[in-house]
């Protein structure tokens, strides 16, 4: 399950209204809104152009910009360095995945996998990726540190958004 990063719970459906298709009772369980896609769905890709792949993607652009922020923001190094101390080793290619996100989300922190998923088409700026890989990296510093359970405690959740 993805952490996301909004701290109300999703508007439960009264048991009297009829659910229209699949997709509603599929909605239902989604507790990252929709917005951040499901990375463990399989589903066939098709091939990309030469364009498309070219190093002047949203993905090119995004590593670029994660590896200025992780070497250049203040407070992204205090947080690498405080992970380390903790015992959590950060490997930017392990911990990091810049994806496509649907809706106006710029990222989250993945606990199943304690990965940062930074959404490489909401993202176009150095300082919104640096606020976003900051807020992302006090999310899996707490998840490290203090073994949040993210789902089932909203205290847990709350005190790592208000960090």
């Amino acid at each position: 399950m993805r952490q996301i990063d909004s701290p109300m719970a999703p508007e439960e459906t009264p048991p009297s209204e009829s659910r229209s298709s699949d997709r509603s009772i599929e909605k239902e369980d989604d507790l990252e809104y929709g917005l951040v896609h499901d990375r463990r769905r399989s589903e066939p890709t098709e091939a990309k152009s030469f364009l498309y792949n070219s190093l002047f993607t949203f993905n090119h652009k995004c590593q670029v910009m994660l590896k200025i922020a992780l070497d250049t923001s203040p407070y992204a190094k205090l947080l690498l360095d405080a992970m380390n101390r903790s015992g959590c080793t950060v490997i930017k290619d392990r911990h990091f995945s810049c994806e496509e996100c649907d809706g106006c989300v710029s990222g989250g922190f993945d606990s199943s996998t304690s990965q940062i998923v930074l959404c490489q088409n909401n993202i176009r700026h150095q300082s919104h990726m640096n606020r976003v890989v900051t807020h992302e990296l006090i999310h899996a510093f707490d998840h490290c540190r203090a073994h949040v359970d993210w789902f089932n405690n909203i205290k847990h959740l709350a005190c790592s958004e208000v960090s």
